[in-house]
């Protein structure tokens, strides 16, 4: 009897312990409110270009402060520079990263970070790991993010060194291509709600 009861009692401190985690909190992107800031660097000449590209889609699940998942389209289409003020020029280099020469974008519409674990590292910083593909090539990244909760939503910032090279975001095999940096750098701000 005394034997009985202690598998009893085991057995609800293991379903205790097991069987009452705490759920994910599932979070849909505001694509208008989240923003997502890339910027180029020219080594020879030391200047870099900057602008912004479009949230199509994003959702994400956390548990305890962290992100257990996560899955962001993003519009490459939308692309656009901030920086040069002539319109002309504007366009010129707008219309050449959205080219085969750098994002083909008629190709590749859409880019997308999917998000597979991260670990908290204290304050409210997360490592994590995630698959990115730009021109239909996916390579797992890991970069660290900053994850803040306030009631029914979420701010996730994140600073991600993308290696242009490994996507074949590259002008060729030119000069030109040699005076790029061989890193863009894009500077996500995501706000999101719970479901």
């Amino acid at each position: 009897m005394k034997n009985q009861l202690l598998t009893i009692l085991s057995l609800l401190v293991v379903s205790v312990f097991t069987g009452f985690k705490n759920p994910d909190a599932v979070f849909l992107a505001d694509t208008e409110a989240s923003q997502l800031k890339w910027t180029g660097y020219h080594l020879a000449k030391s200047y870099e270009h900057t602008g912004f590209i479009k949230l199509k889609s994003g959702k994400l699940t956390t548990n305890n402060g962290i992100i257990t998942s996560g899955e962001f389209l993003i519009d490459m289409n939308s692309i656009t520079n901030t920086d040069i003020t002539d319109a002309g020029k504007n366009g010129k280099l707008v219309g050449h990263l959205k080219s085969p020469d750098f994002f083909d974008v008629a190709s590749n519409p859409e880019a997308k970070l999917v998000i597979t674990k991260s670990v908290s590292t204290g304050n409210g910083t997360l490592k994590a790991t995630g698959d990115l593909t730009i021109r239909g090539i996916t390579k797992t990244i890991e970069f660290e993010a900053k994850l803040t909760e306030s009631g029914n939503k979420v701010e996730v910032t994140a600073d991600l060194k993308v290696v242009r090279t490994d996507f074949k975001v590259m002008y060729g095999w030119s000069v030109e291509n040699v005076m790029i940096s061989s890193e863009f750098r894009i500077e996500i701000k995501i706000i999101a709600s719970k479901q």
